[in-house]
């Protein structure tokens, strides 16, 4: 039979590090490559080939390196069953989720993973997890997913959820796509692999603001936000995305935001929130000021969409449409 051939993109995080001998700090290696490759029970069942794509802790990446990642997939798409890209877990949600705006209307699988350990260190979680996203590469899946432990996730619906080898990631508002084990359990709510055109468009704009309210919360804050030129603004509101409307209301600042051309995108501070800008006044204070809702969408998703609408367009109606509309399965869209 034929083996299934798959492209692994490297792109740095723990699974690749090893410990600085002076200062004790784990550390991108030097030899990632021959790290990842030391797994030969893998190459039996498949034909794994190794991308280079840039070595670093996932703090450290940048839009850059979601498009060069994208780029990578894109160029050699059709030359491959399934895709595993391995990268920090600190900020694979945001990732996964631009990458799954970046590749829409895939056909095959693009399945991030990386380790809590480095895979040099025999107590390194790195190996189950290589194997086990390589393995989600060659199922009957064409989704951008996460793949830590046996859980397959859809990837812009994932969240980092603690350090622990069973529990990294999870999905507040979204099943798992599936779970690898005896058998291999796939769910039918997944978007299964048949014939797609894809839609290539990798361009980020990282020039808006993330801003989380509390008790006390500064109008100011956001006028020093649009006096900085930021061209859109995320807001995790209370509850379901209410706001303060009495004092210390932001609502005037939201409106100035909007008349100006800059979305501000209703986000919420729950861990299985939806937004929902109708349910209270203080929400609808926020959406009468023109305030866009993120729905179920979670924080990594929102802002990686926004970024990845920015790049496409200036116009508010068209960001607004975006936002609203699913476009990799980040969000549910109302009927």
């Amino acid at each position: 039979m034929r083996r299934p051939k798959i492209c692994l993109l490297f792109a740095g995080g723990t699974i690749g590090m090893t410990k600085n001998p002076k200062t004790g700090v784990l550390q991108p290696a030097t030899c990632a490559a021959e790290i990842i490759r030391d797994i030969p029970e893998i190459q039996r069942h498949m034909q794994l080939d190794f991308k280079m794509v840039v070595n670093k802790d996932s703090s450290n990446f940048s839009p850059a390196n979601w498009t060069e990642i994208a780029k990578k997939i894109h160029q050699s798409y059709e030359s491959y069953d399934g895709f595993v890209v391995v990268q920090g877990t600190d900020t694979m949600a945001y990732s996964a989720s631009a990458v799954s705006y970046a590749l829409q209307n895939l056909s095959k699988p693009i399945v991030f993973t990386g380790s809590l350990i480095p895979l040099e260190q025999i107590t390194s979680d790195g190996r189950n997890n290589l194997i086990y996203a390589c393995i989600t590469a060659t199922l009957d899946i064409a989704e951008v997913c996460i793949v830590f432990a046996n859980k397959i996730i859809r990837g812009n619906r994932a969240k980092k959820y603690r350090e622990s080898f069973v529990d990294v990631f999870h999905s507040p508002n979204y099943p798992y796509l599936g779970e690898l084990g005896r058998p291999n359990t796939l769910y039918d709510w997944r978007k299964k692999r048949r014939k797609r055109m894809m839609k290539y468009r990798p361009e980020f704009d990282a020039n808006i603001a993330l801003i989380k309210l509390f008790p006390g919360f500064n109008p100011s804050v956001l006028d020093g936000a649009m006096r900085r030129g930021v061209r859109g603004i995320v807001i995790e509101g209370f509850g379901p995305g209410n706001i303060p409307f009495q004092e210390n209301s932001i609502a005037p600042q939201i409106s100035k935001a909007v008349k100006a051309g800059i979305p501000v995108i209703m986000a919420n501070q729950m861990e299985m929130g939806t937004s929902n800008l109708t349910a209270y006044e203080a929400g609808l204070a926020a959406k009468k000021a023109g305030a866009i809702s993120s729905k179920d969408m979670t924080t990594e998703a929102t802002v990686t969409k926004l970024m990845w609408a920015l790049a496409k367009t200036d116009k508010l109606s068209e960001i607004e449409e975006i936002m609203e509309r699913d476009l990799a399965g980040e969000l549910k869209e109302e009927n």
